[in-house]
């Protein structure tokens, strides 16, 4: 090389080693995002349509994760009666290369104090699916001293890889 400094005043080597380096960031910064989302503790939380009432309807919150479809569907069938205990049905579509783990509903009652109270589905085992979809339970709704019926079905997914969350309405 005769004259090093030459080719550091050409602008076009300034250039081709400035936009090098800028891909480099990029790079790091994109696998440093993948890190930290394969490796968060972050709940996902699925969206939900608050105007759906899952007493009366099927209501559903759903993700595309990935170019993969996943949909929690929930409702609540029987007697709404108080004191009745109500039978609970979850589907689960799309949770199938993660596996789930647990699903888990707890009913809460904004601006209420209600007793924590979690309830763990159990799997349709009659399908047999390596992963199921259909999910059951029988529950029965706490106390409230002020007699509202607007209660919140908050559901928890937990898979192999991360847990989902999805609030449904449902007033009785």
């Amino acid at each position: 090389m005769k004259n090093p400094k030459k080719y550091l005043d050409n602008k076009y080597i300034r250039l081709l080693v400035m936009s090098l380096v800028i891909i480099l960031a990029l790079i790091f910064v994109q696998d440093f995002a993948d890190f930290l989302d394969e490796n968060s503790d972050k709940v996902v939380k699925l969206g939900v349509n608050q105007h759906c009432n899952s007493a009366t309807s099927i209501c559903s919150a759903s993700i595309i994760k990935e170019g993969e479809f996943q949909r929690i569907s929930f409702t609540i069938k029987g007697s709404t009666a108080a004191g009745d205990e109500l039978p609970l049905k979850l589907t689960a579509v799309g949770f199938d290369f993660e596996g789930i783990n647990s699903i888990s509903v707890s009913f809460e009652m904004p601006g209420e104090d209600v007793d924590d109270y979690k309830l763990i589905l159990s799997p349709d085992k009659s399908t047999y699916q390596v992963v199921p979809e259909n999910w059951h339970a029988m529950a029965k709704l706490p106390e409230v001293a002020s007699g509202r019926s607007d209660w919140l079905a908050v559901v928890r997914l937990k898979s192999s890889i991360r847990e989902y969350s999805a609030e449904f309405p449902c007033s009785f």
